[in-house]
């Protein structure tokens, strides 16, 4: 998250604490997210748009508001016999229905992504509905790992924004050029405390739509910063709350069906 998620949902769920970093510029177009002390991860420009697109003439990347956020996570985790990490992370439908629990609110597209209405989000006076195209992925045995994933993991869950549009709006509060990448990973820890630990970047840019042209920009960057951060919470609590509540019955489930096969 990831990865995840979700860009730009301004109703913060708790007070969870967690590690967030943040980088805010008009015109910076790389980011790094640290992974651990020794690596880290740059992305550098912000991916095509695929929504937001109703202009096709160029737009100068200086010319975007651009936003970055990244977290980590660290969710404690207890393995019993039948109960694995490793088995939870290949249960991808699980996994979704664990971060997204309202399944009104989500609908499964492929084998790999899901389609997901976000709570609406308020920037001044404008209010929209964002629905994201999630897609997740298993890895295990160390195979196609990225870089960056340590080297004892011995199962991975990718998570990545596909696609993204944003209902509500009109016209004239519509940006012409909106950007949206979001990608994160998860996998299990089991050196001293088992759990299962993940990290998630993610970036948005776009240009002023007509309606907000007349806003000084140190207010929309303050607006965007306070939009992202509350992104973060909710989330960070999502992946938290929603995770280890449902590996706890997912061993429930698992004990049961030892106690009860012949």
């Amino acid at each position: 998250m990831s990865l995840p998620s979700y860009h730009l949902a301004v109703h913060p769920g708790g007070s969870t604490p967690f590690r967030l970093g943040a980088e805010l510029s008009r015109s910076r177009k790389c980011f790094v997210l640290n992974v651990s002390s020794s690596r880290s991860i740059t992305t550098c420009a912000l991916k095509t748009p695929s929504y937001g697109g109703r202009s096709r003439e160029k737009i100068n990347p200086r010319d975007l508001f651009t936003f970055s956020y990244k977290f980590s996570t660290d969710i404690p985790m207890s393995e019993t016999p039948g109960a694995s990490i490793d088995e939870y992370l290949h249960n991808r439908p699980r996994i979704v229905g664990a971060v997204f629990p309202d399944q009104l609110k989500r609908s499964k597209l492929n084998d790999e992504e899901w389609s997901v209405h976000l709570l609406p989000i308020q920037f001044l006076f404008l209010s929209a509905s964002p629905v994201i195209v999630m897609r997740f992925v298993s890895k295990s045995n160390r195979k196609e790992y990225p870089p960056n994933v340590p080297g004892h993991a011995t199962s991975l869950l990718m998570m990545e924004v596909t696609d993204y549009r944003l209902n509500g709006l009109d016209s004239n509060a519509m940006p012409s050029h909106l950007a949206l990448t979001v990608r994160g990973m998860l996998y299990p820890q089991r050196e001293g405390r088992k759990s299962l630990r993940g990290h998630v970047e993610m970036t948005v840019g776009f240009n002023l739509p007509p309606v907000l042209a007349l806003v000084p920009e140190s207010i929309i960057r303050g607006v965007g910063d306070t939009v992202l951060r509350q992104l973060a919470e909710q989330m960070k609590q999502d992946f938290d709350t929603g995770l280890a509540a449902d590996f706890k019955k997912y061993s429930r489930e698992k004990l049961t069906e030892r106690r009860t096969s012949p």
